[in-house]
This record gives structure tokens, C-alpha cells and sequence, in this order.
């Protein structure tokens, strides 16, 4: 990294901190090769720029919302640790249209966003250079469940775990699930507008 690195304390935030977030019930995913801005601010973790290329558009996959997660964790050797990162979800059923999406994706480099409930900012996987790709997709239905249990992670370590304001997601091509997401007009303002 090429910014000045300045060590601040971190502060207990809430006496709840530690709880659980509910998630929205989808999965946010998009090819890198789809984006044609991604900047961080200098911390490295703010996204402060995101807008897809003419005609392109991310994809909303549905998750049991229990079952989604985003997540990071620390590797490397001395000297060279970074941050894998990783997004993993169950979707029930068992859809043509399921199978085709994964058929589709299953060896893109790609990136994904979740969703909390509430306004805080989302959370983006991958980068342009460190994408995700699957690393496990496994199909069931049998007497337990009918379901598609998928994670995608990075190969090659970065920062940790991005934070993208909900205003700078870009709406889906579905806009009932934009609707529920919350991906409103100021999203589609700022992808025009190329902020």
C-alpha cells in the first residue's frame, strides 16, 4: 500500500455489539469484468466509487437469510499475510434457473455484496485483482432439505473485507428485488453519473 498507515484505537462500539445481524434475503454478485469504476478511500476499506460499464448489471441470488455470510480471514507467511475473502449462502429449492446461474458463474472472477438489515454499509467481496471465484457448490435433495449450498472465496490475499454505502450499489436487473433491497434512485443516479 502507498498511503501513510496511522494507528487509531478502536472503541467498543455498543454493549451489543457482538450480536447478530439479520441479513437481507440476497446475495448481491457481478463479474469483475462488468465494473468500470471500484475505488477505495485511503483506509483501504471505504468504497467510494463502484459503477458498472454501459448495459451491464449485478445479479440478486436469493439466500435463506440465516445462512448468508461474508466473512475474511488471515494468511500468509511472515511479511506477506493478508485477507482471503469469502461469501457463502444456502438458496432452496432447486430451479432450472438456479442451475443455470451457476452454470454461468462457476468459473467467473467475481465479487458480491451483503446486505444487513438496517443502513449501515454493506459489505463487498473480492476486488478487480483478488476476486472470488466458487470454491464450493454443493446440491441436496434428498428427505432433509431440496437446496444449492454455495461459497465463493479468494485465491490471493488483500485487505479486509470492503464497506460500499447502500447509495453507491447499483440497482439489479429486477426491480422488485431492488425494491427490498433498497437499492433506490440515488444508486442509479450515482452509476449514471459515473460517481
Amino acid at each position: 500500500m502507498n498511503m501513510e498507515e496511522t494507528l487509531v484505537s478502536v472503541k467498543k462500539t455498543s454493549s451489543s455489539a457482538g450480536r447478530p445481524k439479520g441479513k437481507k434475503h440476497y446475495v448481491i454478485l457481478f463479474r469483475w469484468e462488468d465494473v468500470k469504476t471500484f475505488e477505495k478511500d485511503t483506509d483501504g476499506i471505504t468504497v467510494t466509487a463502484f459503477a458498472f460499464a454501459e448495459g451491464k448489471k449485478p445479479i440478486a441470488v436469493y439466500g435463506t437469510s440465516s445462512t448468508i455470510k461474508s466473512w475474511d480471514t488471515l494468511t500468509g507467511s511472515a511479511d506477506a499475510k493478508g485477507y482471503l475473502h469469502h461469501t457463502a449462502w444456502e438458496s432452496p429449492g432447486d430451479t432450472k434457473e438456479m442451475a443455470i446461474c451457476r452454470n454461468t458463474l462457476v468459473n467467473e472472477d467475481l465479487g458480491s455484496i451483503v446486505i444487513n438489515c438496517g443502513t449501515e454499509d454493506a459489505k463487498i467481496a473480492g476486488t478487480p485483482c483478488t476476486p472470488l471465484v466458487f470454491s464450493s457448490d454443493e446440491g441436496q435433495d434428498d428427505k432433509e432439505a431440496c437446496k444449492n449450498t454455495i461459497e465463493l472465496a479468494s485465491e490471493i490475499p488483500s485487505s479486509p473485507l470492503g464497506r460500499i454505502p447502500l447509495n453507491l450499489i447499483p440497482k439489479t436487473e429486477d426491480s422488485d428485488i431492488d425494491g427490498y433491497l433498497g437499492l433506490t434512485a440515488a444508486a442509479a443516479a450515482s452509476l449514471e453519473e459515473g460517481v
